[in-house]
């Protein structure tokens, strides 16, 4: 199928007022947002909370609220704006119906599967060791990546019912939409405008949506989710499938990093330790049978029709 137009412009130009657009609205104006409601509404010694919140549990609320804030800002009503008001378009443009309930279950399972499968690259990746001339570059990528993980750590630690409930939306519901929306529906299909590609945009779109997260020792396990992403919504032309698929992905591990906590299970599933090799292989062939199937029965919609049908 032929990709949504996000713009009229040339489709260089239009990606860089994309990348424009998603640095100021996520990374100057909701960052802005949420040290505003953090200083607003945390009462204690915010510097002292913000260095070190695992100590600070008061703020690790107010810091989940802050954060799904500016994701909402950033990725969300920013980009709509922008749509909207300098590329006249809408998102319903990019929307076929919701997944119907089979649908669900499918994506469900190629995320289980996806996750096992690149757990030995996701275990390479954790470990991998940058080489000696990254100097300073590299000293500085891994004491972010360990004040990320603190961070993460600190937002689902001893989860109450409320602070379940908020991680959840915050981890699982707003980025789903807000990251699908930019990354697959307005990046992804500019570069195929772009190189006339679908493969080379759905790979780079990827790498802008791994990179995009500042983790570069979770470069290519996130990488290769971006790309199945992508790969779903180019086959779809249905921009609820790769959202439902990224909502089930963060969603999926909250939930199971609290029913953990409640001694539900034992499966850690925030390690970054590689699934046993028959696991992995089983995997394999499950989730390349689920992509076979995807490929043959997402369809895209009918472009002749205002309303694309849902995926049955």
């Amino acid at each position: 199928m032929s990709p949504s137009l996000v713009s009229d412009r040339p489709a260089s130009v239009s990606i860089l007022r994309i990348l424009a657009m998603v640095i100021f609205g996520y990374i100057v104006m909701g960052n802005v947002v949420a040290m505003l409601i953090i200083s607003i509404l945390y009462q204690g010694n915010l510097l002292e909370a913000l260095s070190d919140p695992l100590n600070h549990p008061d703020i690790r609320n107010i810091m989940l609220l802050a954060q799904g804030v500016a994701s909402l800002v950033g990725l969300v009503l920013i980009p709509w704006y922008y749509l909207r008001a300098f590329e006249h378009r809408t998102l319903a443009k990019f929307f076929g119906g919701f997944p119907s309930l089979p649908w669900v279950l499918i994506l469900g399972a190629l995320v289980i599967a996806l996750g096992v499968s690149i757990s030995p690259i996701a275990e390479w990746n954790a470990h991998v060791q940058l080489p000696s001339w990254t100097g300073a570059l590299g000293e500085f990528l891994r004491q972010f990546e360990d004040q990320a993980a603190v961070l993460v750590k600190a937002f689902l630690a001893n989860l109450t019912p409320l602070s379940f409930l908020l991680a959840f939306v915050v981890i699982a519901v707003v980025p789903a939409l807000g990251e699908e929306l930019v990354f697959r529906g307005l990046i992804q299909n500019e570069f195929r405008r772009a190189f006339g590609n679908p493969h080379v945009a759905i790979w780079l779109s990827a790498a802008f949506f791994s990179a995009f997260h500042m983790q570069f020792f979770g470069f290519f396990p996130r990488l290769i989710l971006g790309a199945v992403m992508g790969y779903v919504y180019y086959w779809s032309g249905n921009l609820w499938i790769p959202i439902l698929l990224h909502f089930l992905n963060n969603g999926i591990q909250v939930v199971a990093i609290y029913l953990m906590q409640l001694k539900v299970h034992s499966l850690d599933v925030e390690s970054t330790e590689s699934a046993p090799w028959p696991y992995v292989a089983a995997a394999l062939l499950l989730m390349a049978g689920l992509l076979y199937y995807c490929r043959k029965n997402l369809l895209p919609p009918d472009a002749s029709s205002e309303t694309p049908p849902a995926v049955q």
